[in-house]
């Protein structure tokens, strides 16, 4: 590590941790990991078919879309320290609701929504944005260590969910998630979050946005941003479709349930090892190189998946490989929109890109759910993915940054 980056992490290791803590326990991660785990409960309590309960994470996306790009807009104007704080107490609300859900798919579905509108400060823009202005030469690394606290806490959050689902009820397990963002996320949010507009650092806010900044009307007339979008949107289409459906997909070939969520806890794990070696990598290699190898190896996984039948080596193999590519999405995603459009309106533009390729999140589970349902089984979705994780890694490797000339100097 150079010394530029040393210094830059003796100086804002705190932000680094509370942002992990915080992203681990936002309103996606949460919502996302443990949405396997309800499946099966939902399913058996209420008569619901798998499709009909997998729908549920449309309704998140659609949530997203509504709040994500005012979040990030409010970020950009109040701050992102504080509307994270209105976010996390919040969403432990939205959370906590659910132990009271009737028999209803409609309530059921507005549930998920609320989830992302009353939780959308928690969401990546308002993390990244602080570190992209705390860190120049070390912000790939940065970013990936503040969004660590998703994989780790997404690698325990399925044998927590169906621990507190065997021994309470899936009320139980929701309310197990709403305690999460109250006792890991806001404490360390009260106490290290800052961005360096709060105390002053105008040199670093300088540093960090040298290059100028898009508005936002200008980030959208780019070919690079809509590229991005279509590149982010196609690959999580396929890893939510295998992180949401993993669980089931294990049990439908013979895996016990603990098992099975032993191995969906891999995928946390291989999350967290996405975010550190993608921002290791983008500190060092040209960006749309790492993000071709970190989204081209999973359309092999995929395949792998599809043949491995009760293997638990093989399974595990692709769901690690997977994982990696969920892990090192949101840590490319945030680093090219600092690196292309600067930093003076990065919430609301990437607050955009965030929700536009979120509808993928939303969309992959649906589609899975549609098709194993068709089909009887898992393997021409696994199909399907293995072909989105190619289509994404070439849309990568041929993206090109922006011209210059339409961003702003910093002033």
């Amino acid at each position: 590590m150079s010394g530029a980056r040393t210094a830059e992490f003796k100086r804002s290791w705190r932000v680094v941790l509370a942002s992990a803590f915080g992203a681990g326990t936002g309103a996606v991660p949460l919502a996302f990991y443990s949405f396997g785990a309800f499946i099966g409960p939902l399913t058996a309590a209420f008569g619901w078919t798998r499709a009909e309960v997998t729908a549920a994470p449309l309704f998140l996306t659609i949530g997203g879309l509504i709040a994500g790009v005012l979040a990030g807009a409010l970020a950009d104007r109040f701050g992102a320290r504080r509307v994270v704080l209105w976010s996390q107490a919040l969403l432990v609300v939205a959370f906590a609701g659910f132990a009271l859900l009737p028999a209803s798919l409609p309530l059921f579905y507005l549930g998920y929504a609320l989830v992302a509108i009353l939780g959308a400060g928690t969401m990546t823009m308002t993390w990244s944005r602080a570190i992209t202005g705390w860190f120049v030469a070390g912000r790939g690394l940065a970013l990936g260590l503040s969004l660590v606290g998703t994989g780790l806490i997404g690698a325990a959050l399925p044998l927590y969910i169906n621990w507190l689902i065997g021994h309470h009820g899936w009320q139980g397990g929701y309310l197990g998630l709403a305690a999460l963002p109250l006792i890991l996320g806001m404490p360390l949010t009260w106490l290290f979050f800052r961005e360096p507009e709060e105390l002053g650092r105008s040199d670093l806010v300088a540093a960090a946005d040298e290059a100028g900044s898009y508005s936002f009307g200008d980030a959208l007339r780019t070919t690079c941003f809509w590229q991005m979008t279509l590149s982010f949107s196609v690959v999580a289409v396929a890893i939510a479709a295998v992180i949401v459906h993993c669980v089931p997909l294990l049990t439908d070939r013979g895996i016990d349930k603990a098992t099975a969520a032993g191995i969906a806890g891999l995928i946390g794990l291989s999350v967290t090892g996405g975010r550190l070696v993608s921002g290791f990598l983008l500190d060092r290699v040209r960006g749309p190189l790492v993000a071709f190898g970190m989204f081209g190896l999973p359309a092999l996984a995929c395949l792998l998946l599809a043949v491995a039948g009760s293997n638990l080596i093989l399974c595990g193999l692709a769901v690690v490989i997977i994982g990696l590519a969920g892990g090192a999405e949101h840590d490319i995603a945030a680093y090219f929109c600092a690196r292309h459009f600067g930093r003076q309106h990065y919430g609301k533009i990437y607050g955009l890109l965030y929700t536009l390729y979120g509808i993928g999140s939303g969309v992959g589970p649906l589609i899975a759910g549609k098709v194993v349902e068709a089909t009887g089984d898992y393997r021409l979705a696994l199909h399907g993915g293995s072909a989105l994780f190619a289509v994404s890694a070439g849309l990568i490797l041929t993206l090109r940054p922006p011209r210059r000339s339409l961003a702003a100097p910093v002033v």
